[in-house]
């Protein structure tokens, strides 16, 4: 199984990331992409992807540390895009919930990056919460730069913008919330093309049903991908298989 989207050099996680990632064998964990959000996990999440082979990495600002991009962070995005390892653009975007970052800075931040991605030749994952109007229209904006492809990390808008960003050949990560009693996410889950769908745990955050709570770390892939299977009706082994043709079709730089 994989897990497409995750943390193992937050502080939660870090201490143990060798441990995890020694026992992804004994839990059926094929490989999992170590996610950016700023100039030091950036640097981590290359290190690791450099030190296992079974684990990758992408590069790029979270909305939240937008206000810290700068020419240097430019400079080391594209400097670091020449690994082999680095497989995306993320996690960018725009969070209105939290705010952490003026959001004119967030707007401008994500719409450089998203012309970053394309000049690297890489996808770009997405950080969007609150801002589901605002990021498509910057996507809509930058729409001729949008040709690697584009992952919904954590998805959690509504059906119809799912099957409206689907017609565009995006791409979409469920984790742990899909699990949880009162998402009500079979609507959401059923309206995304089988063949669009990723799987992740967003570790350590997010632990799905019956973990929740607790430290989340890849070993809890399985739930997630259990739990899409069961609404889509299919066997767990024909979804895992889905899921891994769709994560290398987008992730095209993973060579497995």
């Amino acid at each position: 199984m994989i897990d497409s989207h995750l943390h193992l050099d937050d502080e939660k996680l870090r201490d143990k990331s060798d441990e995890i990632i020694r026992g992804f064998k004994r839990h059926g964990i094929e490989f999992v992409i170590n996610n950016s959000c700023n100039l030091a996990s950036m640097k981590d999440g290359v290190n690791l992807a450099n030190a296992y082979r079974d684990v990758y990495a992408t590069i790029g600002m979270h909305p939240h540390d937008s206000s810290e991009f700068d020419d240097g962070f430019r400079d080391l995005m594209a400097q670091l895009a020449q690994n082999d390892k680095v497989v995306a653009v993320g996690e960018i975007g725009l969070d209105y919930y939290y705010d952490l970052s003026e959001r004119a800075t967030q707007r401008d931040v994500f719409a450089e990056q998203i012309e970053i991605a394309d000049k690297l030749g890489l996808p770009i994952t997405l950080h969007i919460r609150d801002a589901y109007g605002d990021a498509w229209d910057i996507l809509t904006a930058q729409k001729r730069y949008l040709n690697n492809g584009v992952l919904w990390h954590c998805y959690s808008g509504s059906a119809e913008f799912a099957k409206q960003a689907a017609r565009y050949g995006h791409y979409f990560a469920f984790g742990g919330a899909i699990t949880f009693k009162n998402a009500k996410k079979e609507d959401v889950l059923l309206s995304v093309p089988f063949d669009r769908i990723l799987s992740e745990t967003d570790s350590p955050y997010m632990a799905p049903v019956p973990l929740r709570g607790t430290v989340n770390t890849p070993y809890n892939i399985p739930l997630i991908v259990a739990k899409i299977a069961q609404v889509y009706g299919k066997a767990v082994e024909e979804t895992e298989r889905q899921i891994r043709d769709n994560t290398l079709r987008l992730f095209t730089r993973i060579k497995r």
